[in-house]
């Protein structure tokens, strides 16, 4: 049997081969120029240094530190600190230096990120990188300031560690040094992103979109589940049932609620999203951020703007505008 070939198809075929090579032309080009960008940051172990100071030392400290000694704690808190009578700092300085973190590699990482932001937005200035501890405030893993990137270097000692067992395991699964980079590029993406006053679920969902949008520009390296801090079965199961998370939404009519309730069901850290279904136990928390990620990607891909214009713009008008659909 002969088949009859369709010229039109022929066509669509190499149009398609054709954009799929220009698209990785595309993106070698742009890794390269990244990759090229100088950076000279220095990497501040500031806790090593706070757990080999003496109190003697604690001016010198100080002045080299300002920010990380409130005035309204006195010296003597400080002094406790490094004497050892502050017994939650023996344990965490050990705990820390038990971990022997390659921070040559950490140091790497973070410089790569700082690489991306500074190609997207040239007006970023590179900082430098300064551990400390936190007591485990794992809300606070990275912190961006004008001066130097602060890195709570307690809050990635591994999801199995003891010093953690109080803490809930979907918050847990993501304190592991493997998340490092993503975080620093999420707390970055936080500077180029305007809170959103729009209180209807899409508009939350698109916020969100917006941060992970950008956190995949910082540091595409990073896998799915790094950059929503699943697991990689979580990640998986996410994608897998995008189209019927979407289905939920629609039919509900949720996508313009403004019911709060929307925002501890599908947006916040939670064990797992909230549908009502039997299928809940299986969901991550959050799933509503991951859509608004794919809903703001569909925008950019559907659209020919630049990223300042998309930023600016309100939730409805991506989301119009955005073309999406579900992944089937």
């Amino acid at each position: 049997m002969k088949y009859k070939i369709h010229r039109g198809l022929i066509y669509l075929a190499f149009a398609k081969a054709l954009l799929l090579t220009t698209s990785c032309n595309d993106s070698s080009q742009v890794a390269q120029e990244i990759a090229a960008i100088p950076v000279q940051t220095e990497m501040k172990l500031f806790h090593e240094e706070f757990a080999a100071a003496t109190p003697a030392d604690l001016q010198g400290l100080k002045e080299n530190y300002p920010m990380l000694f409130p005035q309204q704690f006195p010296d003597s808190v400080w002094i406790a600190k490094i004497t050892g009578t502050d017994t939650i700092q023996n344990i965490l300085e050990n705990a820390v230096r038990d971990r022997k973190f390659d921070y040559e590699e950490i140091h790497t990482q973070v410089n790569d990120v700082m690489r991306h932001v500074e190609y997207y937005f040239p007006e970023f200035e590179f900082t430098d990188i300064v551990t400390v501890l936190s007591q485990v405030d794992y809300r606070r893993k990275v912190t961006p300031t004008n001066d130097q990137l602060l890195i709570a270097i307690d809050t990635y000692l591994g999801e199995e560690n003891e010093l953690y067992d109080g803490i809930s395991d979907y918050r847990r699964k993501h304190l592991n040094v493997e998340n490092l980079p993503a975080d620093v590029a999420l707390a970055y993406a936080h500077l180029f992103v305007e809170p959103s006053v729009d209180r209807s679920f899409i508009g939350s969902m698109v916020y969100f979109g917006k941060l992970h949008y950008l956190q995949e520009l910082f540091v595409p390296v990073a896998t799915g589940a790094e950059r929503f801090s699943y697991t990689n079965a979580e990640y998986d199961f996410t994608v897998a049932n995008e189209s019927q998370m979407w289905r939920v939404f629609v039919d509900e009519s949720l996508l313009y609620s403004t019911n709060p309730k929307l925002q501890s069901r599908f947006i916040l850290p939670a064990p797992f999203s909230k549908f009502y279904l039997e299928v809940d136990q299986e969901t991550p928390g959050g799933v509503g951020k991951y859509i608004g990620y794919r809903i703001v990607k569909a925008y950019m891909e559907n659209n020919d703007k630049d990223l300042d214009t998309m930023l600016s713009l309100p939730a409805d008008v991506i989301f119009n505008k955005s073309g999406y659909k579900p992944k089937q």
